[in-house]
């Protein structure tokens, strides 16, 4: 490995680690809620209906984890548990209004983080980036899980050609 290569990666490490530390105390402060609830509230707003199974494989929680974060969420009143319509006997779980407000908190939350970083940068510089960070999505996504984990506090509506981006089975 050149000399190159490893400051590259170190700055990248670096880099990724720090917007992760940033990000995480904006979207919790904003949000108001700690761990994985924002990524849950952000999920289920970009795929309304899942269930708790497929919400727990794609925050890497366990059930029972999943299921106090759920319980938490509704007793907010966030989200709501509703039949599913394609098995009576599941649950899917849905946004209320105030769950979709918050959803949108977090997400301009993120977006002020973020924006004046990428800001910075020329338009052809942006786009450079833009596809370079596309090549790494790709190489560091394993599954479709692992895709969804990766996106869990995107912005959809911001990235409607995401490299990575798949929908829940």
């Amino acid at each position: 490995m050149t000399r190159e290569t490893l400051r590259t990666a170190n700055l990248l490490g670096a880099t990724a680690l720090g917007l992760h530390d940033e990000l995480r105390r904006a979207v919790e402060t904003r949000s108001g809620r700690a761990g994985e609830a924002s990524a849950a509230l952000n999920a289920l707003g970009h795929q309304p209906g899942l269930s708790n199974d497929a919400l727990s494989r794609l925050l890497d929680l366990t059930h029972t984890g999943t299921v106090r974060l759920i319980d938490r969420l509704v007793a907010d009143g966030l989200v709501e548990r509703r039949t599913a319509a394609h098995d009576r006997r599941s649950v899917a779980l849905y946004l209320t209004a105030a769950g979709k407000e918050v959803r949108r908190d977090i997400l301009e939350e993120r977006s002020a983080v973020l924006a004046p970083l990428v800001s910075r940068l020329s338009a052809q510089e942006q786009k450079t980036l833009a596809t370079l960070l596309g090549k790494l999505l790709t190489t560091v996504s394993r599954d479709d899980t692992h895709k969804l984990r990766i996106c869990r506090l995107c912005d959809s509506g911001a990235c409607k050609d995401c490299p990575i981006l798949v929908p829940v089975a």
